[in-house]
Protein backbone atom coordinates (compact mmCIF):
# COMPACT_ATOMS: atom_id res chain seq x y z
CA UNK A 1 0.00 0.00 0.00
CA UNK A 2 1.01 3.71 -0.76
CA UNK A 3 2.34 5.68 2.58
CA UNK A 4 0.37 8.96 2.40
CA UNK A 5 -0.10 11.47 4.55
CA UNK A 6 -3.59 13.45 5.84
CA UNK A 7 -3.26 17.24 7.69
CA UNK A 8 -5.81 19.56 8.86
CA UNK A 9 -5.11 22.95 9.61
CA UNK A 10 -7.07 24.10 12.82
CA UNK A 11 -6.13 27.40 14.55
CA UNK A 12 -5.09 26.01 17.72
CA UNK A 13 -3.47 22.16 16.56
CA UNK A 14 -2.08 20.77 13.30
CA UNK A 15 -3.43 17.25 12.84
CA UNK A 16 -1.81 14.40 10.63
CA UNK A 17 -3.11 10.71 9.58
CA UNK A 18 -1.21 7.88 7.93
CA UNK A 19 -3.26 5.48 7.36
CA UNK A 20 -2.19 2.09 9.17
CA UNK A 21 -0.89 -0.60 6.33
CA UNK A 22 -1.88 -3.58 9.13
CA UNK A 23 -5.89 -4.77 9.00
CA UNK A 24 -7.94 -3.96 11.86
CA UNK A 25 -10.24 -6.56 13.54
CA UNK A 26 -13.09 -4.34 13.33
CA UNK A 27 -12.52 -4.73 9.00
CA UNK A 28 -12.25 -0.93 8.75
CA UNK A 29 -9.59 1.25 8.43
CA UNK A 30 -6.79 2.19 11.50
CA UNK A 31 -4.98 5.63 11.37
CA UNK A 32 -1.76 6.77 13.08
CA UNK A 33 -2.15 10.19 14.49
CA UNK A 34 0.02 12.78 15.38
CA UNK A 35 -1.10 16.75 16.91
CA UNK A 36 1.45 19.25 16.75
CA UNK A 37 0.17 22.36 19.15
CA UNK A 38 -0.06 25.50 17.10
CA UNK A 39 -1.15 27.76 20.25
CA UNK A 40 2.11 29.89 19.96
CA UNK A 41 2.72 29.44 16.58
CA UNK A 42 1.16 30.48 12.75
CA UNK A 43 -0.55 27.40 12.34
CA UNK A 44 0.09 27.46 8.57
CA UNK A 45 3.38 27.93 8.84
CA UNK A 46 3.91 25.13 11.40
CA UNK A 47 1.67 22.59 9.22
CA UNK A 48 4.61 23.36 6.51
CA UNK A 49 7.41 22.34 8.95
CA UNK A 50 5.53 19.51 10.33
CA UNK A 51 4.86 18.05 6.59
CA UNK A 52 8.79 18.72 5.89
CA UNK A 53 10.11 16.65 8.63
CA UNK A 54 7.72 13.84 8.49
CA UNK A 55 8.20 13.64 4.29
CA UNK A 56 12.26 13.31 5.52
CA UNK A 57 11.51 10.59 7.97
CA UNK A 58 10.66 6.76 6.28
CA UNK A 59 7.23 5.03 7.95
CA UNK A 60 6.61 1.65 8.17
CA UNK A 61 5.89 1.47 4.69
CA UNK A 62 8.47 3.54 3.37
CA UNK A 63 8.60 6.95 2.39
CA UNK A 64 5.68 9.21 1.47
CA UNK A 65 4.55 9.19 -1.62
CA UNK A 66 1.46 11.72 -1.67
CA UNK A 67 0.02 14.51 0.84
CA UNK A 68 -3.38 15.82 1.03
CA UNK A 69 -3.80 18.82 2.93
CA UNK A 70 -7.45 20.00 4.06
CA UNK A 71 -8.12 23.43 3.84
CA UNK A 72 -10.94 25.66 5.70
CA UNK A 73 -11.96 28.61 3.10
CA UNK A 74 -10.04 30.00 0.21
CA UNK A 75 -7.95 32.47 2.49
CA UNK A 76 -6.44 29.52 4.34
CA UNK A 77 -5.80 28.18 0.62
CA UNK A 78 -3.67 30.64 -0.03
CA UNK A 79 -1.54 30.91 3.19
CA UNK A 80 -1.10 26.68 2.89
CA UNK A 81 0.13 27.48 -0.78
CA UNK A 82 2.56 30.41 0.42
CA UNK A 83 3.94 27.88 3.70
CA UNK A 84 4.28 25.43 1.53
CA UNK A 85 6.22 26.63 -1.14
CA UNK A 86 8.17 28.42 1.43
CA UNK A 87 9.40 24.64 2.26
CA UNK A 88 9.86 23.95 -1.11
CA UNK A 89 7.08 21.08 -0.69
CA UNK A 90 5.28 20.47 -3.40
CA UNK A 91 3.88 16.84 -3.71
CA UNK A 92 0.53 17.90 -1.83
CA UNK A 93 -3.26 18.27 -3.00
CA UNK A 94 -5.51 20.80 -1.65
CA UNK A 95 -8.65 19.59 -0.61
CA UNK A 96 -11.50 21.53 1.37
CA UNK A 97 -12.34 20.23 4.47
CA UNK A 98 -15.75 19.24 3.82
CA UNK A 99 -14.70 17.13 1.27
CA UNK A 100 -12.48 15.38 3.28
CA UNK A 101 -14.61 14.87 6.05
CA UNK A 102 -17.20 13.53 3.73
CA UNK A 103 -14.72 11.19 1.84
CA UNK A 104 -13.70 9.46 5.89
CA UNK A 105 -17.24 9.13 6.60
CA UNK A 106 -17.90 7.35 3.58
CA UNK A 107 -15.38 5.19 3.75
CA UNK A 108 -15.66 4.23 7.70
CA UNK A 109 -19.41 3.38 6.80
CA UNK A 110 -21.00 6.02 9.43
CA UNK A 111 -23.43 7.60 6.90
CA UNK A 112 -25.46 4.69 6.48
CA UNK A 113 -28.53 5.20 3.90
CA UNK A 114 -28.43 9.04 4.36
CA UNK A 115 -28.28 10.96 1.35
CA UNK A 116 -27.93 14.61 2.28
CA UNK A 117 -26.00 15.41 5.61
CA UNK A 118 -25.21 18.34 7.97
CA UNK A 119 -22.28 18.73 9.40
CA UNK A 120 -21.16 20.52 12.26
CA UNK A 121 -17.81 21.91 13.00
CA UNK A 122 -17.08 23.28 15.90
CA UNK A 123 -13.18 24.48 16.15
CA UNK A 124 -11.19 26.52 18.34
CA UNK A 125 -11.50 29.57 15.74
CA UNK A 126 -15.38 29.01 15.14
CA UNK A 127 -18.58 27.05 13.66
CA UNK A 128 -18.42 25.81 9.84
CA UNK A 129 -22.14 24.06 9.12
CA UNK A 130 -22.16 22.62 5.66
CA UNK A 131 -25.12 20.65 3.86
CA UNK A 132 -23.31 18.28 1.35
CA UNK A 133 -25.39 16.19 -0.98
CA UNK A 134 -23.66 12.98 -0.53
CA UNK A 135 -24.73 11.75 -4.35
CA UNK A 136 -22.43 14.28 -6.39
CA UNK A 137 -20.41 15.24 -3.14
CA UNK A 138 -21.15 19.52 -3.89
CA UNK A 139 -21.39 21.79 -1.02
CA UNK A 140 -25.04 23.01 -1.38
CA UNK A 141 -25.11 25.42 1.44
CA UNK A 142 -21.93 26.90 4.06
CA UNK A 143 -22.20 29.10 6.63
CA UNK A 144 -19.28 30.36 9.46
CA UNK A 145 -19.47 32.10 12.54
CA UNK A 146 -16.88 33.11 14.84
CA UNK A 147 -19.80 33.82 17.75
CA UNK A 148 -18.96 30.50 19.23
CA UNK A 149 -15.62 28.73 19.24
CA UNK A 150 -13.26 26.56 21.43
CA UNK A 151 -11.36 29.69 22.30
CA UNK A 152 -14.49 31.38 23.55
CA UNK A 153 -15.02 27.83 25.79
CA UNK A 154 -11.16 28.46 26.95
CA UNK A 155 -11.55 32.24 27.82
CA UNK A 156 -15.19 31.19 30.05
CA UNK A 157 -13.09 28.98 31.93
CA UNK A 158 -10.54 31.01 32.56
CA UNK A 159 -12.80 34.13 33.63
CA UNK A 160 -14.36 32.15 36.04
CA UNK A 161 -11.01 30.48 37.81
CA UNK A 162 -9.91 33.60 38.13
CA UNK A 163 -12.70 35.33 39.53
CA UNK A 164 -13.05 32.76 41.99
CA UNK A 165 -9.70 32.82 43.25
CA UNK A 166 -9.50 36.91 43.58
CA UNK A 167 -6.65 36.74 41.37
CA UNK A 168 -6.18 39.70 38.54
CA UNK A 169 -3.45 38.18 35.93
CA UNK A 170 -1.93 41.91 34.06
CA UNK A 171 0.89 40.48 32.17
CA UNK A 172 -0.43 39.04 28.76
CA UNK A 173 2.08 35.97 28.36
CA UNK A 174 0.95 35.06 32.03
CA UNK A 175 -2.57 35.35 31.35
CA UNK A 176 -1.83 33.59 27.64
CA UNK A 177 -0.48 30.37 29.43
CA UNK A 178 -3.42 30.43 32.16
CA UNK A 179 -5.83 30.13 29.18
CA UNK A 180 -3.69 27.25 27.83
CA UNK A 181 -3.89 25.57 30.99
CA UNK A 182 -7.56 26.07 31.16
CA UNK A 183 -8.12 24.66 27.55
CA UNK A 184 -6.41 21.33 28.57
CA UNK A 185 -8.63 21.16 31.58
CA UNK A 186 -11.70 21.65 29.15
CA UNK A 187 -10.70 18.72 27.17
CA UNK A 188 -10.28 16.45 30.11
CA UNK A 189 -13.75 17.34 30.97
CA UNK A 190 -14.92 15.47 27.85
CA UNK A 191 -14.18 12.10 29.81
CA UNK A 192 -14.02 13.53 33.62
CA UNK A 193 -16.22 14.80 35.97
CA UNK A 194 -13.77 17.41 37.78
CA UNK A 195 -9.89 18.67 36.75
CA UNK A 196 -7.63 19.94 39.28
CA UNK A 197 -4.63 21.64 37.28
CA UNK A 198 -1.95 23.36 39.63
CA UNK A 199 0.38 25.90 37.84
CA UNK A 200 2.13 29.13 38.56
CA UNK A 201 -0.50 31.39 38.05
CA UNK A 202 -3.08 29.58 40.29
CA UNK A 203 -4.98 26.17 40.46
CA UNK A 204 -7.36 24.98 37.55
CA UNK A 205 -10.45 23.62 40.11
CA UNK A 206 -13.71 23.01 37.80
CA UNK A 207 -16.08 20.49 37.35
CA UNK A 208 -18.14 19.60 34.34
CA UNK A 209 -21.29 20.59 35.78
CA UNK A 210 -19.51 23.99 36.37
CA UNK A 211 -18.74 23.79 32.71
CA UNK A 212 -21.59 22.77 31.18
CA UNK A 213 -23.30 26.29 32.93
CA UNK A 214 -20.46 28.43 31.18
CA UNK A 215 -21.28 26.71 27.68
CA UNK A 216 -25.35 26.13 27.87
CA UNK A 217 -25.75 29.65 26.10
CA UNK A 218 -23.37 29.61 23.51
CA UNK A 219 -24.33 26.25 22.54
CA UNK A 220 -27.82 26.67 21.79
CA UNK A 221 -27.21 29.49 19.57
CA UNK A 222 -25.12 27.45 17.27
CA UNK A 223 -28.27 25.12 17.71
CA UNK A 224 -30.32 27.69 16.20
CA UNK A 225 -27.76 27.94 13.33
CA UNK A 226 -28.21 24.96 12.37
CA UNK A 227 -32.14 25.08 12.44
CA UNK A 228 -31.72 28.09 10.12
CA UNK A 229 -29.11 26.75 7.56
CA UNK A 230 -31.19 23.58 7.50
CA UNK A 231 -34.57 25.47 7.14
CA UNK A 232 -32.83 26.81 4.07
CA UNK A 233 -31.22 24.25 2.45
CA UNK A 234 -32.55 23.42 -1.48
CA UNK A 235 -32.66 19.57 -0.26
CA UNK A 236 -33.89 17.99 2.70
CA UNK A 237 -31.44 16.95 5.27
CA UNK A 238 -31.38 13.67 6.55
CA UNK A 239 -28.67 13.68 9.43
CA UNK A 240 -26.25 15.91 11.32
CA UNK A 241 -22.75 15.03 11.96
CA UNK A 242 -20.61 16.35 14.19
CA UNK A 243 -16.91 17.29 13.92
CA UNK A 244 -14.43 18.97 15.18
CA UNK A 245 -12.54 19.42 18.80
CA UNK A 246 -16.05 20.69 20.07
CA UNK A 247 -17.89 17.89 19.34
CA UNK A 248 -16.17 15.85 21.97
CA UNK A 249 -17.94 17.90 24.68
CA UNK A 250 -21.02 15.67 25.61
CA UNK A 251 -23.22 18.79 25.94
CA UNK A 252 -22.94 19.80 21.96
CA UNK A 253 -24.16 16.45 21.48
CA UNK A 254 -26.95 16.49 23.93
CA UNK A 255 -28.38 20.01 22.96
CA UNK A 256 -28.24 19.35 19.51
CA UNK A 257 -30.02 16.27 19.48
CA UNK A 258 -32.97 17.84 21.66
CA UNK A 259 -33.08 21.27 19.13
CA UNK A 260 -32.73 19.32 16.00
CA UNK A 261 -35.33 16.73 14.37
CA UNK A 262 -32.85 14.32 12.80
CA UNK A 263 -30.23 11.90 14.14
CA UNK A 264 -27.20 13.35 15.15
CA UNK A 265 -23.74 11.22 14.53
CA UNK A 266 -20.41 11.87 16.45
CA UNK A 267 -18.06 9.63 15.30
CA UNK A 268 -14.51 8.49 17.12
CA UNK A 269 -12.08 11.11 17.74
CA UNK A 270 -13.84 13.58 15.80
CA UNK A 271 -11.05 16.46 15.73
CA UNK A 272 -8.68 14.28 13.41
CA UNK A 273 -11.68 13.03 11.20
CA UNK A 274 -10.38 16.08 7.83
CA UNK A 275 -7.00 14.81 8.52
CA UNK A 276 -8.03 11.04 7.69
CA UNK A 277 -10.35 12.02 4.92
CA UNK A 278 -7.39 14.32 3.47
CA UNK A 279 -4.93 11.41 3.26
CA UNK A 280 -7.95 8.97 1.59
CA UNK A 281 -7.92 11.91 -1.11
CA UNK A 282 -4.28 12.11 -1.47
CA UNK A 283 -2.54 11.55 -4.50
CA UNK A 284 0.82 11.76 -5.73
CA UNK A 285 1.57 14.99 -7.73
CA UNK A 286 3.62 13.21 -10.78
CA UNK A 287 5.36 16.51 -12.12
CA UNK A 288 6.33 17.75 -8.46
CA UNK A 289 10.09 17.58 -8.24
CA UNK A 290 10.46 19.56 -11.79
CA UNK A 291 7.76 22.39 -10.48
CA UNK A 292 9.16 25.78 -8.71
CA UNK A 293 5.96 27.19 -7.38
CA UNK A 294 2.38 25.89 -7.85
CA UNK A 295 1.24 29.02 -9.62
CA UNK A 296 -2.08 30.34 -8.26
CA UNK A 297 -5.66 31.23 -9.91
CA UNK A 298 -7.07 34.89 -10.01
CA UNK A 299 -9.35 33.26 -7.62
CA UNK A 300 -6.80 32.01 -5.16
CA UNK A 301 -4.78 35.22 -5.39
CA UNK A 302 -7.53 37.40 -4.43
CA UNK A 303 -7.56 35.08 -1.37
CA UNK A 304 -4.32 35.77 -0.51
CA UNK A 305 -3.33 37.96 2.33
CA UNK A 306 -2.48 41.77 0.93
CA UNK A 307 0.49 41.98 2.94
CA UNK A 308 3.34 39.71 2.82
CA UNK A 309 6.31 39.38 5.14
CA UNK A 310 9.02 39.21 2.12
CA UNK A 311 7.94 41.67 0.27
CA UNK A 312 10.84 44.12 -1.56
CA UNK A 313 11.74 47.30 0.30
CA UNK A 314 10.28 49.15 -3.00
CA UNK A 315 6.52 48.17 -2.26
CA UNK A 316 6.84 49.50 1.38
CA UNK A 317 5.34 53.27 1.57
CA UNK A 318 8.11 55.48 2.26
CA UNK A 319 8.15 56.58 5.49
CA UNK A 320 6.97 60.01 6.89
CA UNK A 321 9.49 62.61 7.12
CA UNK A 322 9.43 66.41 7.51
CA UNK A 323 10.04 68.36 4.23
CA UNK A 324 13.50 68.88 2.46
CA UNK A 325 15.49 71.31 2.73
CA UNK A 326 15.52 72.47 -0.35
CA UNK A 327 11.43 72.80 -0.33
CA UNK A 328 12.30 75.37 3.05
CA UNK A 329 14.40 77.30 1.26
CA UNK A 330 11.96 77.53 -1.79
CA UNK A 331 9.41 78.88 0.55
CA UNK A 332 11.56 81.50 1.96
CA UNK A 333 12.77 82.34 -1.30
CA UNK A 334 9.14 83.31 -1.91
CA UNK A 335 8.89 85.41 1.53
CA UNK A 336 11.97 87.26 0.26
CA UNK A 337 10.62 87.99 -3.07
CA UNK A 338 7.48 89.39 -1.66
CA UNK A 339 9.68 91.45 0.98
CA UNK A 340 11.44 93.19 -1.61
CA UNK A 341 8.13 93.95 -3.63
CA UNK A 342 6.22 95.28 -0.42
CA UNK A 343 9.84 97.66 -0.25
CA UNK A 344 9.11 98.93 -3.95
CA UNK A 345 5.65 99.32 -3.89
CA UNK A 346 6.77 101.45 -0.46
CA UNK A 347 9.50 103.54 -1.67
CA UNK A 348 7.42 104.17 -5.33
CA UNK A 349 4.09 105.17 -3.56
CA UNK A 350 6.93 107.79 -1.23
CA UNK A 351 8.56 109.19 -4.63
CA UNK A 352 5.09 109.36 -6.32
CA UNK A 353 2.88 111.08 -3.72
CA UNK A 354 4.84 113.06 -0.61
CA UNK A 355 8.13 113.46 -3.05
CA UNK A 356 11.72 112.22 -2.48
CA UNK A 357 12.24 110.68 1.72
CA UNK A 358 15.36 112.69 2.00
CA UNK A 359 14.27 116.12 0.00
CA UNK A 360 12.22 118.38 1.96
CA UNK A 361 8.40 119.13 0.70
CA UNK A 362 8.28 122.30 -0.99
CA UNK A 363 4.37 123.19 -0.79
CA UNK A 364 3.66 124.75 2.78
CA UNK A 365 -0.07 124.69 2.46
CA UNK A 366 0.00 120.58 1.41
CA UNK A 367 0.20 118.20 4.28
CA UNK A 368 2.87 114.88 3.76
CA UNK A 369 1.61 112.36 5.67
CA UNK A 370 5.12 110.00 6.19
CA UNK A 371 4.56 106.43 5.01
CA UNK A 372 4.88 103.90 7.88
CA UNK A 373 4.01 100.12 6.97
CA UNK A 374 2.50 97.94 10.00
CA UNK A 375 5.05 95.16 10.99
CA UNK A 376 3.58 91.84 10.60
CA UNK A 377 6.31 90.25 13.60
CA UNK A 378 8.07 91.43 16.46
CA UNK A 379 10.85 93.77 15.75
CA UNK A 380 13.43 96.42 17.85
CA UNK A 381 12.89 99.69 17.37
CA UNK A 382 16.81 101.22 16.89
CA UNK A 383 16.76 104.66 18.12
CA UNK A 384 17.15 107.83 15.88
CA UNK A 385 20.90 109.53 15.91
CA UNK A 386 19.07 112.89 16.22
CA UNK A 387 15.74 114.37 17.63
CA UNK A 388 13.96 115.98 14.93
CA UNK A 389 10.25 117.22 15.89
CA UNK A 390 9.16 114.52 13.37
CA UNK A 391 10.85 110.96 13.13
CA UNK A 392 9.36 108.32 11.23
CA UNK A 393 11.18 104.67 11.42
CA UNK A 394 10.97 102.10 8.34
CA UNK A 395 11.19 98.32 9.71
CA UNK A 396 13.79 96.46 7.95
CA UNK A 397 11.77 94.04 5.40
CA UNK A 398 12.53 90.32 5.67
CA UNK A 399 14.73 90.68 2.60
CA UNK A 400 16.62 92.99 4.78
CA UNK A 401 16.29 91.55 8.64
CA UNK A 402 19.90 91.53 9.54
CA UNK A 403 20.61 95.24 8.05
CA UNK A 404 20.42 97.66 10.78
CA UNK A 405 17.33 99.92 10.76
CA UNK A 406 17.40 103.45 8.61
CA UNK A 407 16.08 106.41 10.03
CA UNK A 408 14.48 109.52 7.43
CA UNK A 409 13.81 112.92 8.90
CA UNK A 410 11.19 114.97 7.83
CA UNK A 411 10.99 119.08 7.92
CA UNK A 412 8.72 121.11 9.89
CA UNK A 413 5.40 121.45 8.80
CA UNK A 414 2.64 123.55 10.18
CA UNK A 415 -0.36 121.63 11.04
CA UNK A 416 -3.61 122.39 9.48
CA UNK A 417 -6.42 123.92 10.89
CA UNK A 418 -8.91 121.48 9.39
CA UNK A 419 -9.96 118.16 11.69
CA UNK A 420 -7.40 115.11 10.50
CA UNK A 421 -8.92 113.49 7.93
CA UNK A 422 -10.24 109.49 7.98
CA UNK A 423 -7.66 107.00 7.45
CA UNK A 424 -6.73 105.85 4.22
CA UNK A 425 -8.12 102.61 2.96
CA UNK A 426 -6.26 99.74 3.17
CA UNK A 427 -4.70 97.11 0.47
CA UNK A 428 -6.11 93.73 0.26
CA UNK A 429 -3.36 90.98 -0.34
CA UNK A 430 -0.58 93.17 0.96
CA UNK A 431 0.88 94.52 4.40
CA UNK A 432 -1.01 97.40 6.58
CA UNK A 433 0.43 99.84 4.25
CA UNK A 434 -1.05 103.47 4.86
CA UNK A 435 -1.68 105.91 1.97
CA UNK A 436 -0.65 109.50 2.60
CA UNK A 437 -3.67 112.14 2.10
CA UNK A 438 -3.56 114.43 -0.55
CA UNK A 439 -5.46 117.92 0.08
CA UNK A 440 -5.75 120.05 -3.17
CA UNK A 441 -5.46 123.99 -2.75
CA UNK A 442 -8.43 126.03 -2.49
CA UNK A 443 -10.11 126.51 -6.46
CA UNK A 444 -9.08 130.21 -7.58
CA UNK A 445 -11.38 133.14 -7.20
CA UNK A 446 -12.58 134.93 -10.31
CA UNK A 447 -13.97 138.91 -10.06
CA UNK A 448 -15.54 139.74 -12.55
CA UNK A 449 -14.76 143.30 -14.01
CA UNK A 450 -17.05 146.24 -13.44
CA UNK A 451 -18.34 148.05 -16.15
Amino acid sequence: MTEVLGVSVGASAVRMARPDVRPQNSGRMGFHHDTVDAYWDRAEELAAESIGVVLSQPGEGGPVQATGVAYRDQQQFGEIQQAMASQRLYNYRLVPEARAALQYLESSGELGHFGTIGIYDLGSSGLTISVIDRGTGQVLLAERTIDISGDDFDRLISDNQLAKQGVDIAGDQELSEFTARCRVAKEQLSTSGAVCLPGDGGVILISREAFESLVTVPIEYSARLVRDVISRSPKHVDALVLIGGGARIPLVESILDAWIDLPVITPAEPESVAARGAALLATPVVDAPRRAAPVPSARESEAAPASLAGAPDWLSPEPGGDRPADSKRKVRGAVLVAGGLVAIAALGLSLGYGGSATEPTSAPAETSVPITAVPTTPRTTVPPTSAPPSTTTVPPTTEAAQAPARTYSEPEYVPPPAPPPAPAPLIPGLPQIQLPQIELPPPPVFELPRF
